[in-house]
């Protein structure tokens, strides 16, 4: 974990930016200047420590490199490439690989990044698959910037809020947007290569998901699809154990985290916990993974109090409000990880891969009632018991259970459609548009709350060969019935306990905001919305979602970020 930043043009103050930023690396900083280029680095040394500083750069002082996240093949990479190698850092492998390999060298990574490299007078920019390490670029007064953090970017331009009806619909800003007018989300699983600070930024993608199997493709047995899965999860565990720094897991009572635990096999893993009676109940099976791999377990137990005291904080981190109430949870987390460790893992990914959101089941469920040969002449009949769109378009269901309050605008709607479109079966094609979606809201959360404290968060299961093979399998294999990520609980059987792989009752990192929100915290909260509302902005919809409807978070949330980030 590194922050890094920069300034193509005349003017401006790379080092206060990069300050900005030194949460993310409070253990060494560094800058260079060429020209009207300045790049700066704050960094978080969790591999070779001692060595690796940024910017890093050739030994003919052409290229050089500053760089977020950890290339997990480095030490593959390193003996492919003729180099004066002077440390034993991933950094270096990415300088090597860019002097070696050009362009091309990021579909060689296996890891998470963003990567900014001064090539003479071109300036270079890429991100990872997935966008598990942020990176936000915009232009002013004649001048390109961008940083890990857009409150970095904030340094040079003013804030200008950008509410538009995408948010309204998903509580949350998707794709390149932000909330700050004129600040962008550099693409995922992409580069770019600038020869001038007024070019035009023209992304070009270097990797991307293999085609649907086609009912054509060879058939692999049950068995060998299980070995190949146990394999991949294996080796993409182990590799994010590399660091020279202690390592722990943020273990939940699901799947994930255990699959995670049970490889790894950490000495330390920190669990959440709310006191708050069924529905949040999920330390026991957190209890029963811990116990078997011999971890200490460190338990947080977050109160409404920490809420009111740390929400207008991590709001301030995350830069602007994202599409969950995870984050005080993952704070919390945090907060007590850095105590033991410099790295966490966690479970991300494995959702979207392997078809385990409840909301597929919904989905799934309808369509498969939908083709029964009872029920096929009786669409009228369902539409009158279960509402007029019972049985209809599978894009338009997904769509629907995706939106939060108002409809989507067109062009979000037609992306979606065009995500939804991609082939295979049905968990497939929700997998596909999540990963797009709303993935990269929950990755925001995960690097914002372990950046906050100096801490590197990794997703092994977000490894691109299990993501390419998840979304390679054959029909049928994710969801069967009512059993969600079907083949990935058969290829740990035996490794994670019974138990856990066979639990049916899983809910996800819940936390009782909406609750404390209209308890203890009733008055406070009212407050905030009902300044928003003063501001003109209205979030109110006709229905909620019961006790974890997020409606009146996200009012909290946003008041909260125009008091962090545009009033001040």
């Amino acid at each position: 974990m590194c922050g890094i930043a920069g300034i193509w043009g005349s003017g401006g103050d790379i080092r206060r930016m990069t300050e900005v930023i030194a949460h993310r690396g409070p253990d060494d900083e560094g800058y260079l200047e060429e020209g009207n280029l300045r790049i700066g680095s704050r960094r978080l040394a969790v591999i070779d420590p001692e060595n690796a500083r940024q910017p890093m750069t050739s030994p003919d002082g052409r290229v050089s490199v500053v760089f977020n996240g950890t290339i997990y093949n480095f030490r593959e990479l390193r003996t492919e490439l003729d180099f004066p190698f002077r440390t034993d850092s991933d950094t270096e492998v990415v300088l090597a690989a860019y002097v070696a390999w050009g362009t091309d060298c990021f579909r060689k990574f296996n890891g998470m990044f963003s990567i900014a490299i001064r090539d003479g007078q071109r300036l270079v920019l890429a991100r990872d698959r997935f966008g598990e390490k942020p990176l936000y670029w915009t232009r002013h007064d004649g001048r390109f910037l961008f940083s890990s953090e857009v409150k970095a970017l904030l340094e040079e331009v003013p804030a200008v809020p950008r509410i538009q009806a995408d948010f309204a619909a998903l509580e949350t800003a998707v794709g390149d947007r932000t909330l700050f007018e004129g600040i962008f989300n550099f693409p995922t699983a992409s580069y770019a290569v600038m020869e001038h600070s007024d070019d035009t930024l023209t992304p070009h993608r270097y990797w991307d998901l293999p085609p649907a199997p086609s009912p054509e493709s060879p058939s692999r047995s049950r068995a060998d699809l299980v070995d190949e899965l146990r394999h991949l999860l294996r080796d993409a565990i182990e590799l994010r154990m590399i660091a020279d720094v202690p390592v722990g897991l943020f273990l939940s009572g699901g799947l994930d985290s255990a699959i995670i635990a049970a490889i790894a096999r950490p000495e330390r893993v920190y669990s959440c916990h709310f006191a708050e009676g069924p529905g949040y109940e999920e330390i026991e099976h957190a209890r029963t993974v811990a116990k078997a791999i011999g971890a200490e377990h460190i338990v947080v137990e977050p109160t409404w109090q920490d809420l009111r005291d740390h929400l207008p904080r991590i709001i301030r981190h995350l830069d602007f409000p994202v599409a969950t109430p995870s984050p005080i949870a993952e704070n919390a987390l945090a907060r007590r990880a850095r105590e033991d460790v410099k790295v966490v893992l966690g479970g991300q990914g494995a959702d979207e891969c392997f078809g385990g959101y409840v909301r597929y089941l919904f989905v799934n469920a309808e369509q498969d009632l939908a083709a029964q040969p009872e029920l096929k002449s009786y669409g009228p009949m369902a539409r009158h018991f279960w509402g007029e769109n019972a049985f209809g378009d599978p894009a338009d269901r997904y769509i629907h259970m995706l939106r939060r309050g108002a409809p989507l605008p067109p062009d979000l709607d037609a992306w979606v459609r065009s995500l939804f479109d991609r082939g295979g079966d049905l968990a497939d094609r929700m997998g596909h548009v999540d990963l797009h979606f709303t993935l990269p809201s929950l990755l925001t959360m995960n690097d914002r709350a372990a950046a906050a404290e100096g801490l590197e968060n990794r997703c092994p299961l977000l490894d691109h060969r299990i993501v390419e093979f998840a979304f390679s399998l054959p029909p049928g294999q994710k969801i069967q019935g009512f059993r969600t990520k079907h083949i990935l609980r058969e290829a740990v059987r035996d490794i994670v306990p019974d138990s856990i792989i066979d639990r049916r009752d899983k809910m996800g990192l819940i936390t009782p905001v909406n609750r404390w929100l209209r308890g203890p915290l009733a008055a406070w909260a009212q407050d905030l919305a009902q300044s928003l509302e003063s501001r003109g902005l209205h979030l109110d919809r006709k229905s909620e979602r019961g006790e974890f409807d997020r409606n009146l978070y996200t009012r909290v949330c946003l008041e909260l970020w125009h008091r962090e980030y545009i009033d001040s």
